[in-house]
């Protein structure tokens, strides 16, 4: 900083020169000025933290009901939630009661097969008109997997063969269903058939639980006859249902496993007394007359594999009979087996040759339901004594496991299923 060139002296002879002031006002009057200048600021001071606070007051009024109406709600949703949780226990403890008691009673019902099947399989019979089967079996794959659903020849080394015939859901139709087994030389067919009873799982097929048997066997080979011995309790005589189940069993036992006589027996003694049959001490089955033609049951729907169902028919000839599965059994809760768009003609073109040519006009795809239509073709044909079918002018060469090139044989069973470990 630069020091200043003027001496103190020059400075007040300086400030001497300059026009003196006088102020003329009373000394009061400039003190009651000044009182009045300080009491406005100080009135200024107190203006705008009271108008702020009347703003708050006004705000505070217009929204204290908002808030005490939103602390309501939420009171009111904390108790409703608590009401809702108190709730839910209570019910889900209800419920667990409940399940608790139907697994008892569930057990129970099936420790006691008797009746509860009984009933069962008559219920359904009285009620088997109300499911209607679809009106079409589609040619679209469902499933990747075209694996046969018959037993075939190559099906058998070192294995046996059994046919079970098990009733449907509905106790409608009786569905062969075939397993295989090691064979055993030690045992006969029917050692092998009794033995495997207990490995049987009906209602993972979508069937009715019918096996095993409610009865004791004893089986002569040499005179191949049966012994079929019931309690007194046994579950067969409580409608004409569960008797007419019975008595198909019996019939397919005795086909499958070339059986000639059944005697039945009560405990020991000769007889069975059913209610609706009456007193009977042997078993006879009905001739039927006409040829098995093989149709569909779908138990699960239609995307799962069906069974291939036989229905006794008078029929004069192969034709006819495959004509006939081109048409839904809606009285018997059965589709049918060979879609209606599929055309061909047949011919016998040697003995137990029969020769199937399709039309132009039909598609031939390979996917699952063309399989299965096929192997119903083949079982149909087997009722009617053929050996091997020859399928010509298919669009393709082969259908899942089936060289098309070649005569297609016959199955040994229908519906293949796998038994339990």
């Amino acid at each position: 900083m630069r020091k200043s060139k003027w001496s103190d002296e020059q400075l007040e002879e300086l400030l001497g020169q300059m026009p003196k002031i006088k102020d003329n006002r009373d000394p009061s009057e400039i003190y009651q000025n000044i009182e009045m200048k300080i009491g406005k600021q100080k009135q200024k001071t107190w203006i705008l933290p009271a108008a702020a606070a009347a703003a708050a007051l006004l705000l505070f009024f217009i929204l204290a009901p908002s808030l005490m109406n939103w602390q309501e709600s939420a009171d009111k949703s904390v108790e409703i939630k608590a009401d809702k949780s108190s709730s839910s226990a209570e019910i889900a403890s209800e419920n667990n009661t409940f399940e608790a008691n139907d697994n008892k009673a569930e057990l129970k019902a099936k420790e006691e097969i008797g009746g509860d099947k009984a009933e069962q399989f008559d219920d359904a019979s009285k009620n088997n008109g109300e499911t209607e089967p679809n009106d079409q079996i589609s040619l679209q794959s469902v499933s990747a997997d075209t694996s046969a659903t018959a037993v075939y020849e190559e099906d058998l080394a070192g294995k046996e063969v059994l046919t079970y015939a098990i009733p449907d859901q509905t106790a409608q139709n009786i569905v062969p269903v075939s397993v295989l087994v090691e064979e055993d030389p030690a045992k006969s067919k029917f050692d092998l058939f009794e033995e495997n009873m207990s490995r049987l799982t009906e209602e993972e097929w979508g069937l009715t639980d019918y096996y095993p048997l409610k009865a004791s066997f004893s089986y002569d080979q040499e005179n191949r006859t049966l012994t079929v011995d019931v309690p007194e309790d046994h579950p067969y005589s409580i409608s004409s249902t569960t008797e007419l189940l019975l008595e198909k069993v019996l019939g397919n036992v005795m086909h499958n496993l070339d059986i000639e006589k059944v005697n039945l027996t009560t405990e020991g003694h000769d007889g069975i007394e059913f209610s609706h049959f009456g007193y009977r001490e042997n078993f006879v089955p009905e001739i039927g007359t006409g040829n098995l033609i093989y149709y569909f049951l779908y138990p699960n729907g239609t995307e799962s594999k069906p069974f291939m169902v036989p229905l006794r028919e008078k029929l004069n000839s192969i034709k006819d009979a495959l004509r006939a599965m081109k048409e839904n059994r809606v009285e018997d809760n059965l589709q049918a087996s060979i879609p209606e768009d599929i055309n061909f003609e047949t011919e016998e073109i040697q003995e137990r040759k029969l020769l199937i040519r399709f039309e132009n006009e039909s598609e031939i795809i390979d996917n699952e339901p063309t399989l299965h239509a096929i192997e119903a073709i083949l079982l149909t044909a087997k009722e009617f004594n053929f050996e091997t079918v020859k399928l010509e002018n298919a669009d393709v060469d082969k259908i899942g496991n089936f060289d098309l090139s070649n005569e297609l044989k016959v199955p040994v069973a229908a519906n293949k299923r796998e038994l339990l470990n």
